[in-house]
Formats: C-alpha cells, structure tokens, sequence
C-alpha cells in the first residue's frame, strides 16, 4: 500500500472522532460537549466539512501565523490571545493557533472558546479524550507551552532556613516528585483498531490488560514508580480476545494494543467509546491484587530446574524491566518472589506469544520448600500471581554506556530483560555491556547457547561463565567474585571503563559484590543491587 495514501486514510479514520465523538455514557461526559454528543452537534457552513478543513491544511496557508517557526509560549503571552479572531489554545505542553478551525469545528464556535487563552489540557481530556488533535491540528502549531513549576510553601520555608549558609557549605534542596499521567490515542482500519499508551521514555511501566464481562468491555491497568492507573473502557463496538499483536518500548514507555473487530462491528466506528479512571496507591494495592494464572506448560530445564509457562485467558501482565512478581499456591500459604523472562530463553515454546508469563525456576531441596513444590505443579493448575514489584529505574542506567552485570544462579532472571532493554537502547546508546555469571559447575548454567550467540552476533555484549568448582573440559575463568576480576573494567585509563555495576544472586553472593564495589572506590551511586 502506498505510504501517503495509508496515512491520509489514518488521519481521516482517527479524525472521524472530531465530527462524532460518539455518544459518551453520564459517567464519562459530564461536561456535555457538543462533539461528545451528537445531539448537540452544531451544522456547519458550506465549505467548512473535515475535508475542506484538511485541503485548507495542505493548501500551504500559514494557519499557525508563525510562518513555520517554531516558537515558545508562557502563559503570560498565551493569555492574550483569548479572542474569536486571535484563538490560541495550549494542549498536553504544546500551544496551537486554532482562529482558522473554529469555524470548521462540528461542537461550534463556543465550545472551543471556553479552552482559548489558557491551558485547555483537562478540559480536553473530559471532552475530547479519543480526538487525534495531533493531526488535525498540526498545521497550526506554534510551539511548546513554558511551564513554571509552583514552589511549594514548605520548600520556601527551606530555602528561608538556609539564607545564611556559611562559605562552602551545600544546600541540599528536597527532590521534587512529577507523577506520569498515561496518555491515549487509537487508530482504526474496517477490521481492527489499535490502542496506543504513552506513558514517559524510561519510566518503565508495568501493564495488565484485562478483558471484562461482554465483547465491548477492557481494561487496561498502568503500572507506575508512584501508583496504579486504572482504565475501564466500554468500546463502541466489540473486539476479539486476545489481542492480535502487543508491542511494548521499554525506552519510550509505549504500548500498542492491536484488537481484531468482531464481525458484526467490522465497520468503521463513530469513537473508541467510554471509559472510567481510577487512581490506586501503591502501598495500598501491592499486597491484595493477585491474578490467577494457569499453568499450561512444565518442564525440566537442567538437572534441577524447570521452566514453567502461565497464562490467563482473560488478562496479559507485562512485568516492567527488573521486576518480579509474588506467586502462590491456591491451598498453601507460602509464597515466592519470581522474575519472568523473555520467552525466547525457553526451550519448551515453539510459538513466541506475548500473552504468557515465563518462568525459570530452580529446584531446591528440601521437598517441602515452595520451589520444589512449584516444579511438580501439572497443567492447568491454578497460581496466584500479584501485581509486579521492584524499584529499578531505567532513567538511572539512561546516562551510562559501560555497564558490568554481576549473576550468580536463578539471578540471573532479571537481567535477561534487562539485556534486551539495553543492547535495543537508541538514547545514548550502549558501547559495551559485560554479563559475569558465576555458578558452581557447567551444569548448572543457564540460557548458555542463547548468550553466547548474542555475544556473537552483538559485539558489544560480553557474555563471560565463572564456574567456582572444577569441570570436566572448562576452559573458562574458575573462582569467585573478587577485587581482580572488577578492577581493570573500571580503570578509567581503559578504553571504556564501567560506569554502572548492578548485581543479583544470592545474599552472600549480593554482599561479596558490594564489598568489593567498595573497597576498588566505585561509585555506590552507580551499583544496584536486586532485592527480593
């Protein structure tokens, strides 16, 4: 399909909204708009439909009045221009011009101006939450809106105890906390549409897609350093379960959600259609949500370990970078914390799906332990598993381009995703990643074949087995963590010396690593250790 014409049909499909936004429930358009109810939607004059307005976009008219130049706006200067014949509007951070689209907006004249001269955010997301304004307003943007952050009265009253700072004494200011608000947008095609979130580049969001009762209903819970967002939709039409592909960026922190259209609503629909919000702290759900998971595949991995494949036919759980995850037994109380995989670490998985979760686990004795008994679990078994855990923050790594990756054993878990995140990394991207894993003989080593193919075919990735006990025909390093095997990677005289160091295994293991992080005079700052 030609390029050009795919997009301009996108546009007019995702435009669609503007003209009927479709009819909104009372629980999510108590504001009335005239777009978000077809009953009261203005009749436009001759010349003015969505076709004309898109011609008049292409015409080569300056409709921004900045002559393609983009330029900064504060809110003193944006204020101004509150009038019907000099209309500017600022949305999500940018400002647009919008004088030449009033008269071509179907809720009237009216109903934009209640949004001009100000930053018009929250009332468009009330009223217009599914319009692609991007698009349909693009031609008249002016530039990015200058925000100033409000000081709070405590951080004055700081600032005010510290006036009289001695010479040479630092004044340590309290960090100042954003929270990252998901954003929204959709597309749609006859037969499928695809849901897009935005969540903020390196926030590493955590995802559980839900379906509800009835063909029409989903919800989309977003994972976040400060809580959980919440999102009930009731779509305008119904969509096939599951999902037709998942795509998730763990640097930008976008997720897109394809759903086949069922076959009665194959058509192109006037909205996406209603949803509900909900907030939920942290510490208050991370302990009470459990999701059931089947076990749909168990088996052995090496000599005594298992890979185990879950899935829920009716959710999908993406577990941030880093993660883990509580699991429990239906009839026991003991619990254990796991880190999924990517699946292609998994020898048992033909088909690659994104809609299950994957597990290495090793099997300790004695019997009664949870990790035995978790590797004799048949399938169709039923687990409990909680919403996600853990604090890496991926913005922390973002400014580092030599990174050290210490494993011992089952910890290695957490750095195959993470591996994945940075080798794909284009922000600054990654020159050289090291992975030492140590274990006790070559039997015991995980995910061998697959690392050392990616050190192959990927010449930044180092991949390096330390075994502690002799093995027959190792030709490989032997030993155990220590001061001669960190020092030469972060000698700053080297070519690319370490920069960030973050290590997982067990305790002693965790605390050896730290020890020495010390004592060579690296950075804590840079060094992380997985807990749990």
């Amino acid at each position: 399909m030609n390029t050009k014409s795919s997009d301009s049909n996108a546009f007019i499909n995702s435009s669609l909204q503007t003209s009927a936004d479709g009819i909104k429930s009372q629980k999510s358009a108590s504001s009335g708009s005239a777009t978000g109810n077809l009953r009261n939607k203005c009749a436009l004059k001759p010349g003015h439909s969505l076709m004309d307005w898109i011609r008049l976009g292409n015409s080569g008219e300056d409709l921004s009045g900045t002559q393609g130049r983009l330029t900064t706006v504060s809110m003193e200067e944006l204020s101004k221009h509150n009038s019907r014949n000099d209309a500017w509007i600022a949305i999500r951070g940018v400002v647009y011009n919008i004088t030449r689209y009033m008269d071509f907006h179907p809720g009237g004249v009216d109903e934009l101006m209640r949004g001009v001269g100000k930053d018009s955010t929250q009332l468009f997301s009330e009223v217009h939450a599914w319009v692609n304004y991007q698009q349909l307003l693009n031609k008249c943007c002016i530039g990015p809106l200058k925000k100033i952050v409000k000081v709070q009265p405590d951080l004055i009253k700081h600032l005010e105890a510290k006036i009289s700072l001695k010479e040479g004494e630092l004044l340590q200011l309290p960090k100042v906390k954003f929270e990252v608000e998901p954003r929204f947008d959709w597309i749609q095609k006859l037969n499928d549409l695809t849901i897009y979130v935005y969540t903020k580049q390196f926030c590493n969001p955590g995802f559980l897609i839900k379906k509800m009762n009835g063909v029409n209903h989903v919800e989309i819970w977003i994972l976040t350093e400060a809580g959980i967002h919440k999102f009930q939709y009731e779509l305008h039409g119904g969509v096939e379960w599951p999902p037709k592909d998942l795509k998730m960026s763990t640097e930008s922190g976008k997720l897109e959600i394809n759903f086949c259209k069922s076959e009665q609503h194959r058509e192109l629909w006037r909205s996406l259609g209603t949803h509900n919000i909900k907030k939920l702290m942290k510490s208050s759900c991370e302990e009470e949500i459990f999701i059931d998971f089947q076990v749909i595949k168990n088996q052995q991995f090496n000599h005594d370990s298992h890979e185990l494949v879950l899935q829920n036919k009716h959710a999908i759980l993406i577990v941030p970078v880093g993660y883990h995850v509580t699991m429990g037994l239906n009839w026991e109380a003991l619990k254990k914390d796991y880190t999924p995989v990517p699946v292609k670490y998994l020898s048992c998985m033909e088909k690659r799906e994104f809609s299950t979760l994957n597990l290495l686990i090793k099997k300790y004795t004695p019997r009664q332990c949870f990790s035995s008994r978790l590797s004799e679990q048949m399938e169709d078994t039923c687990l409990q598993i909680s919403m996600p855990k853990g604090n890496l923050k991926l913005s922390s790594l973002a400014k580092h381009r030599n990174l050290c990756l210490l494993a011992a054993g089952s910890g290695l878990t957490p750095f195959l995703g993470m591996i994945e995140h940075l080798l794909k990394r284009q922000t600054n991207r990654i020159e050289l990643l090291y992975l030492f894993y140590f274990n006790k003989t070559s039997e015991d080593i995980w995910c061998q074949k697959i690392l050392e193919e990616s050190s192959k075919e990927d010449e930044r990735f180092k991949f390096v087995s330390v075994l502690s006990r002799d093995s027959d025909g190792w030709n490989g390093l032997k030993g155990q963590i220590s001061e001669n095997l960190l020092l030469p990677l972060v000698d700053k005289s080297c070519r690319n010396p370490i920069t960030y160091i973050a290590v997982c295994g067990p305790i002693g293991f965790n605390a050896k690593a730290e020890e020495i992080v010390k004592s060579i005079g690296f950075s804590t700052e840079n060094f992380y250790v997985f807990q749990g």
